[in-house]
């Protein structure tokens, strides 16, 4: 228990520290796209920001020793793919594909990081492959909210290389699909049990969502389906988790993990909100 409650203290300062990078790095679009978020930024000032990023890092690595050398490796890429994820030179979010990519690793390297809490880590663990790749695919679907304030700040992102929002919700909703095909493979070639046919279940909050993501025309109808779709992401994956694993531990795992992720809900604690500060002018102006 000791070691869960640690390893999920890390989680929480490196997804702090990622959130506090993302918004420094992303000062230039946030005037067009986000203003109130750069005026938070702003209030600290970059020196408090960096040293912020600097100590919550800091903290993450210190907890991280009483979690073992191989863990400590994983934190380690994990906190350099969340710093270049948005930090020039490498801002891996300007680049479409590597973004997903890069976003993955939010799902991939925390699963290597708990299992490399019992001394081993195996890159082609099904169970891995299939997370990372599930991540990798909802990564285009957190782009749409944010798709004509990223065309107004001429941000290239997996939605904004599509012409109409329209194409990038039906590009995003048709690739969402796509892990139930590598998981129909996996279980059909043995790598994964049969108890992972449960996942299919999933797939009736799926058609939900993408029909939601069809019908859906502003930024704010985009917002309220990307709400759902990430308590979706983070529903299919934690229940994985537990299909490989179900014992008393990992049950505690998904509640603590559905109790952060309500309470930065209620808080507003991440960076979006549902009517674009963009959007406010032409609102009132309407």
């Amino acid at each position: 228990m000791f070691q869960i409650a640690l390893g999920l203290a890390v989680a929480g300062l490196v997804t702090a520290a990622t959130n506090v990078v993302n918004a420094f790095a992303d000062r230039r679009e946030d005037v067009v796209n986000q203003p109130s978020r750069v005026f938070w930024v702003e209030q600290i000032g970059p020196h408090g920001t960096i040293i912020s990023i600097i100590a919550l890092y800091a903290l993450a690595f210190t907890a991280s020793l009483f979690l073992g050398p191989l863990f400590m490796l994983v934190l380690a890429v994990g906190v350099f793919n969340s710093i270049f994820y948005s930090a020039r030179p490498l801002r891996f979010k300007a680049r479409p594909f590597l973004s997903l990519i890069s976003f993955s690793g939010a799902a991939g390297l925390a699963f290597l990081s708990g299992v490399s809490i019992l001394g081993s880590i195996n890159l082609l663990n099904p169970v891995f492959l299939l997370i990372t790749y599930f991540m990798l695919t909802y990564g285009t679907v957190k782009n749409l909210p944010d798709y004509f304030g990223d065309k107004k700040a001429g941000t290239r992102t997996t939605a904004t290389i599509f012409r109409s929002i329209s194409s990038a919700a039906r590009f995003s909703g048709i690739l969402l699909f796509t892990p139930y095909l590598l998981l129909a493979l996996f279980i059909a070639t043995g790598l994964l049990a049969p108890i992972y046919l449960a996942d299919f279940g999933m797939a009736l909050i799926f058609t939900m969502i993408f029909a939601r993501m069809l019908k859906a025309k502003s930024s704010q109808e985009f917002e309220g389906t990307h709400t759902i779709g990430f308590f979706y992401a983070i529903s299919f994956i934690l229940f994985t988790l537990v299909l490989s694993s179900p014992t008393l531990a990992s049950i505690i795992v998904v509640l603590c993990a559905y109790l952060w992720t309500f309470l930065v809900s209620r808080v507003s604690m991440d960076s979006r909100v549902e009517n674009r500060d963009w959007e406010k002018p032409r609102r009132k102006n309407s």
